[in-house]
């Protein structure tokens, strides 16, 4: 992940809010969230306060009764305050016998460039939808995964993602009794890199400097994107062929 500086900008990493250590995700016992109260909600963060904010829908993320036929949808968005304009990436995680067994979990992640809507029955984009991302079962994401690019934020555009998990959904699956009981953690990982004009360049605002080297810092952001930056068990359960 490494990047030039052009001498006529410097860049500092802007804090990936909300990521959540391996040791955190929960594996099972989770909760429902009440879908009567659902809406984007920000995630606090877990280290110091930085530019990028995120939010969710549900909060906390968790999921259970993933089955054929029966996805889960979650909703991220990312929004920019105190900078002008970052680069956003993402990474994706998993692990656990679900997202390996060859009929088990796969996450398809889209973008919209407003919120998603309808995510009970069918998740709606109004404006600007986008494909980022898929992982399948073959795809071995427990310590790494491509970087995908997206757009960069502005404070007047935030990035809204769709990540939706899913099993097959065949005869086969539905009869699969190999599937039932397996669990998984999933995770995705933001980061952004805010670009100001240096101090001594044309124009007002910037960055404050940190004294760090900027490449540093975006190691930094690049390790922290690496964690899991959410954490959901999913139980599958099995469906009646024909259901």
């Amino acid at each position: 992940m490494s990047q030039v500086f052009p001498p006529a900008w410097r860049r500092s990493v802007g804090v990936l809010v909300a990521v959540l250590s391996a040791a955190l995700i929960v594996a099972g016992g989770v909760l429902l969230a009440a879908r009567a109260n659902a809406a984007l909600i920000d995630v606090p963060p877990t280290g110091a306060p930085g530019r990028l904010v995120l939010s969710s829908e549900p909060y906390p993320a968790e999921f259970l009764d993933i089955s054929p036929g029966h996805a889960a949808f979650w909703q991220v968005g990312a929004r920019l305050e105190d900078a002008s304009r970052a680069t956003l990436a993402l990474e994706l995680r998993k692990e656990g016998e679900l997202v390996q067994h060859p009929r088990g979990l796969t996450m398809a992640v889209a973008v919209c460039d407003v919120p998603w809507s309808s995510l009970d029955t069918g998740p709606v984009c109004a404006a600007g939808e986008r494909e980022v991302a898929v992982a399948t079962p073959a795809d071995d994401f427990t310590a790494s995964s491509p970087v995908f690019e997206l757009r960069p934020l502005t404070p007047t555009s935030p990035e809204y993602l769709l990540v939706t998990l899913s099993v097959d959904d065949d005869a086969a699956a539905r009869a699969d009794t190999t599937l039932m009981g397996l669990t998984g953690r999933m995770g995705v990982g933001l980061t952004a890199v805010a670009v100001d004009r240096p101090a001594d360049a044309p124009g007002t605002g910037g960055l404050a400097a940190t004294g760090a080297d900027a490449g540093m810092l975006l190691a930094v952001a690049a390790i922290a994107a690496g964690l899991l930056g959410f954490g959901a068990a999913l139980r599958l359960r099995r469906q009646e062929v024909g259901a």
